[in-house]
């Protein structure tokens, strides 16, 4: 009988060293290693259906053809705190416009996925147009992505990039899910020229994205994975789950802002965009729901209503 103890210590300790192993292997696979996208062969899966996945990867990847066939953009960079050097490019208007667009991407992309579709809008809209690319992804250097904890400091750094450009020039920052987080949490900063900002699918905090996705996803039990998870990126990774709120953030910005989202997003759900917008203390917001568009979807399913909303935001913006 005096062997029941030890019988039930050895158990509970493999069930812990399993658990913590699970969630290492989970922290690892969100931070530092992501699932490839296979751009020849794109699924739907459950955040999107799959014709639109085809169709809108091809449209993708067309206008990163055209981009490279039309354009030659500027190359610059910025160091980070932590001494990554990361690339940024930028298309100059020939208008010789100094009113521009940073364009800020999102989780498991680059800035040429995310936002080659909409470089020649802005281009054609009159503004210059800068892509942004964060640590990590890409190829870019970093051995895992901050989720907008550490890339809301590095943006203060590609602000200043294109004010070396244009001192005296106007600049609105346009982020899509990470980006769109990324911006928000760092919009109650001191942003040199920056006029106004448009988000499209952001989050609330990493922990609320991730616990959405747990409970819904995976239907785990979310809030101790969560925690746990967590626990092992504040040791390992040095970030704090909870450390970047967007709403906080934006309870102090007074920059005009746009926000947007798409009515079917079950990847970041629609009511954070509605929690942000509350939030927002900016007397010049709005708020536009794609009703059929998925997660970072409503340009491809309303071509022409986001481009209209998108720069009417702008133009009023930039001239006031």
């Amino acid at each position: 009988m005096k062997k029941l103890p030890w019988l039930f210590v050895s158990i509970v300790t493999a069930m812990f060293i399993a658990w913590f192993s699970g969630i290492s292997v989970l922290m690892y696979k969100v931070f530092v290693s992501p699932p490839k996208t296979d751009r020849e062969n794109p699924k739907g899966g459950i955040f999107y259906e799959e014709e639109d996945a085809i169709a809108s990867t091809k449209r993708t990847d067309d206008a990163i053809e055209r981009l490279k066939e039309n354009f030659d953009p500027v190359e610059c960079s910025i160091t980070t705190d932590d001494g990554l050097t990361l690339p940024g490019f930028f298309y100059l208007n020939d208008n010789k416009t100094e009113n521009t667009f940073i364009c800020v991407h999102g989780y498991n992309t680059n800035s040429d996925f995310a936002f080659a579709d909409m470089v020649e809008p802005i281009l054609n809209a009159g503004y210059n147009c800068f892509l942004v690319n964060h640590r990590h992804f890409g190829g870019h250097e970093g051995k895992f992505t901050g989720f907008g904890i550490l890339e809301k400091n590095e943006l203060i750094k590609w602000i200043d990039c294109v004010n070396e450009f244009f001192p005296n020039g106007k600049i609105i920052l346009y982020g899509t899910s990470m980006g769109a987080a990324t911006i928000m949490q760092a919009s109650d900063q001191d942003l040199p020229n920056v006029v106004g900002f448009i988000e499209d699918c952001g989050f609330t905090t990493c922990y609320d994205e991730f616990n959405f996705l747990m409970k819904e996803v995976t239907h785990l039990p979310s809030k101790l994975v969560i925690d746990s998870m967590g626990f092992m990126s504040k040791a390992l990774l040095d970030l704090d789950l909870k450390a970047s709120d967007s709403r906080e953030a934006l309870k102090n910005t007074k920059l005009p802002a746009l926000f947007i989202h798409g009515g079917r997003d079950n990847f970041v759900p629609t009511y954070m965009v509605q929690e942000c917008y509350e939030a927002c203390g900016s007397e010049d917001k709005k708020l536009i729901i794609y009703d059929e568009a998925r997660h970072v979807h409503s340009h491809y399913k309303y071509p022409e209503k986001y481009e209209k909303d998108i720069f009417e935001f702008a133009e009023r913006i930039f001239n006031q």
